[in-house]
């Protein structure tokens, strides 16, 4: 048995990759959407089984729910189970299975729940361990597939439209404007609220060659001074919500951190406020298009390190 205590991302899920791993299987307490993104977005071939385990006693929200329903449908590489046995599970284990007949299956237990803040933010302990034996840790019973039939009947996520998979925007509003700090992002230039930008921000894809939808939300160095700590490091991923029931995996972008843009396709933003706004797609955003709609910023609600609440009612 040796002991990691450093570098958890590099050591348990990096390394082994490189040296051939493929399929990676987790036992977690708690796990985070974002971080489940990030890992199989940044590794092309890895494919993730996951096994949440205290879903039961502290449900997860819908809106991870729902990430973790259009990452497999986009990637085709992950698998989530929720446990729904009377003892909630709070193990922390993988199990990086053989890669052919002459590699060997590859096992940790330890601390770290299967998020960011378990692998990089927190100290956090985890140890190699014989793999037979880590896969006892795995339940067999009790486990419901995230896409079992009509789902959100059987579990409650927190902040469900009952029975649906809808967010209830207005409780998750309400609870962010009386208890989460906030900050407001204009959608024109900082220097002068009337003038939109020509090529960045709404329209950052109105260039030659360029997709015409591509936009990004500015987050200015100022705001950044201001606020410091309040948005996460460079290209770290987040959840952003929406108070009309849309959730984004976003990242801060850009020199100085000035742009949060949507990852790997940053026309989604750009087509969003273009619905919002009623522009049609590829159009070039004017102010006149805001000051229709009345309204030439963004409020910015953090609800935690990988999470936020965007208001542009």
């Amino acid at each position: 048995m040796s002991i990691v205590i450093e570098n958890l991302h590099q050591s348990l899920i990096i390394n082994p990759y490189i040296e051939g791993k493929r399929k990676l299987r987790i036992l977690s307490g708690y796990a985070s959407p974002t971080f489940v993104h990030h890992i199989l977005y940044a590794l092309e071939n890895i494919e993730i089984e996951l096994i949440i385990g205290m879903i039961k006693y502290d449900p997860i929200t819908i809106w991870e729910h729902n990430e973790y329903i259009k990452m497999a449908d986009s990637t085709k590489r992950l698998e989530v189970k929720y446990y729904m046995g009377d003892k909630p599970i709070h193990s922390k284990v993988l199990y990086w299975e053989a890669n052919g007949i002459l590699d060997e299956p590859l096992a940790f237990i330890g601390s770290a729940n299967f998020t960011r803040n378990g692998f990089v933010n927190y100290q956090e302990t985890m140890a190699s361990v014989e793999p037979a034996e880590a896969l006892t840790a795995f339940p067999i019973e009790n486990l419901l597939s995230f896409k079992t039939s009509s789902i959100e009947e059987l579990i409650n996520f927190t902040y469900q439209v009952r029975h649906t998979t809808s967010i209830d925007t207005s409780a998750v509003a309400q609870v962010v404007r009386k208890t989460k700090p906030c900050v407001d992002l204009l959608l024109t230039t900082v220097d002068n609220p009337r003038k939109i930008h020509t090529t960045g921000g709404l329209n950052w894809g109105q260039r030659p060659g360029r997709e015409r939808n591509q936009a990004y939300i500015p987050v200015s160095k100022k705001l950044h001074n201001a606020n410091p700590g309040f948005f996460p490091k460079n290209k770290e991923e987040f959840t952003l919500l929406t108070d009309d029931g849309e959730n984004f995996v976003c990242v801060m972008a850009q020199e100085n951190n000035k742009a949060i843009e949507t990852c790997h396709d940053n026309s989604i933003l750009g087509k969003y406020f273009r619905n919002r706004l009623g522009v049609p797609l590829g159009e070039f955003v004017t102010i006149k298009h805001l000051d229709d709609y009345g309204r030439n910023y963004v409020t910015v609600y953090k609800i935690n390190d990988e999470t936020y609440f965007m208001d542009f009612s």
